[in-house]
């Protein structure tokens, strides 16, 4: 996460929320329990529908410089999902059919 704000930053992609969760597949291996894989499924809200491609390139350039990805031994991938936040809408007033 933390890698994933220095370079959201760095790249002012502005976006109202990051979540990331994670599954792990831990198996034994020559007798040792093992994390051999991991997923990241990081969620990225953004602001700006336009923001798209520079979030994907943020994104993947977060999991490529990821001090901890570089340091397991395990297969990490990632599965990110974008959304884009809603902005509150005013209620249009009620309008009265006319018949003529």
């Amino acid at each position: 996460m933390t890698t994933f704000l220095a370079i959201a930053a760095n790249s002012k992609l502005e976006f109202s929320s990051f979540v990331c969760s994670s599954k792990g597949k831990l198996e034994q291996v020559e007798g040792k329990f093992l994390m051999t894989a991991v997923i990241l499924e990081p969620t990225l809200t953004l602001i700006h529908p336009s923001d798209l491609e520079k979030a994907e390139r943020v994104l993947q350039k977060s999991e490529t410089a990821c001090l901890i990805t570089n340091s397991v031994k395990a297969a990490v991938s990632m599965i990110p999902n974008i959304i884009f936040a809603t902005l509150p809408t005013t209620p249009l007033p009620e309008t009265k059919e006319v018949h003529n």
